[in-house]
């Protein structure tokens, strides 16, 4: 009898979501320092099934360019957009949660230019893989919203130094970044 019992106790424990917590904020605005943005973005994310979502984002960079030839030197700016797009999944432990995720940055360049371990030869679009992995705090509930972490981004034109627009490279980055979730 004690047996009967104590596997149907074990079985209703098992059978009920008791011990999992649903996610009642699955929207997130955040600014994100480092990251797939590059310098900074402003982001959107939208969680679903409590453990996965999509985030997209937006940058605006102006950068400096310097020309020289035949003895002379100018100098022009040049402006970079960048739409990281990101899958993210949470391991989560309470208000904690590993986050890990993968995706692209679309990037817009106007301009030839070098920067922030960057370098883009002229006018043009590019794709750049990225791939995170780091710690996130996000009550269930919604409220404040903390991120830190690291990524790799990979493409054309990235280094740590010296970058060169013409051959792939990965740049290996951080992000910070704060938000609400709603």
């Amino acid at each position: 009898m004690k047996r009967i019992a104590f596997a149907a106790v074990a079985a209703a424990l098992c059978a009920t979501p008791a011990l999992a917590q649903e996610r009642a904020a699955n929207n997130s605005l955040f600014i994100e320092g480092g990251g797939p943005g590059l310098l900074y973005s402003l982001n959107y994310e939208l969680l679903f099934e409590d453990d996965f979502g999509i985030r997209v984002g937006f940058s605006y960079q102006s950068l400096s360019a310097t020309a020289s030839s035949g003895g002379g030197s100018g100098s022009a700016p040049a402006s970079v957009i960048t739409v990281p797009i990101l899958a993210t999944y949470l391991a989560s432990y309470g208000s904690s949660a590993l986050e890990l995720g993968g995706g692209a940055t679309l990037i817009r360049a106007d301009g030839a230019a070098s920067g922030n371990g960057l370098a883009v030869s002229g006018p043009g679009t590019t794709v750049l893989g990225t791939a995170i992995m780091g710690y996130r705090r996000q009550p269930f509930d919604g409220g404040f919203q903390f991120r830190i972490g690291i990524e790799a981004l990979v493409g054309k034109g990235l280094a740590l130094s010296n970058p060169d627009p013409n051959k792939v490279g990965v740049l290996p980055w951080m992000y910070l970044s704060i938000g609400f979730s709603i």
